[in-house]
């Protein structure tokens, strides 16, 4: 006795591209075979119009845009080829490239020292005034030393 359901299997598939695949695969006879109940759909083809079934489709699943390889419309940045690093001489956008990084990591450590430089001003005034309070603290200690000289005189 077969049941008017349908068994239905969920497999999970990592990527989108995978899951595109598995959608868009034919039909096989387990699929088809409960429709063969129906007279009006015998080959499997449900009743459902096409514009009900692209709604049906998620938005995740529609393929990715295709990536260019032409530099010509490729919008993105320029990827360095082997040509380039081992060729007698680079291209232009690899020179551009180049400059772009070393610009960028002379930024990132002029950054840096401006902050150290900030850090060193800081600990100098710091050292400055840490300089001025053990001077009045040894001018203090004189007096108290002097205080006691005078006290242990008179006493005597």
């Amino acid at each position: 006795m077969k049941t008017d359901q349908a068994k239905k299997a969920i497999i999970k598939i990592e990527s989108n591209v995978n899951q595109e695949n598995v959608r868009s695969t034919r039909k096989g006879l387990k699929t088809i075979q409960p429709a063969a109940i129906d007279k009006e759909n015998i080959a499997g083809r449900s009743n459902l119009s096409l514009k009900d079934s692209k709604n049906q489709i998620p938005l995740e699943a529609k393929k990715p845009k295709p990536t260019l390889m032409h530099r010509e419309t490729q919008t993105e940045r320029y990827i360095t080829n082997i040509e380039d690093l081992t060729g007698d001489e680079a291209s232009a956008d690899y020179w551009k490239r180049l400059s772009e990084k070393r610009q960028e990591a002379l930024d990132e450590s002029l950054k840096e020292i401006e902050k150290l430089k900030d850090n060193i001003l800081a600990l100098q005034e710091e050292n400055k005034i840490c300089k001025e309070m053990l001077e009045e603290s040894r001018h203090l200690v004189e007096i108290f030393q002097e205080m006691l000289n005078e006290d242990d005189d008179n006493e005597q």
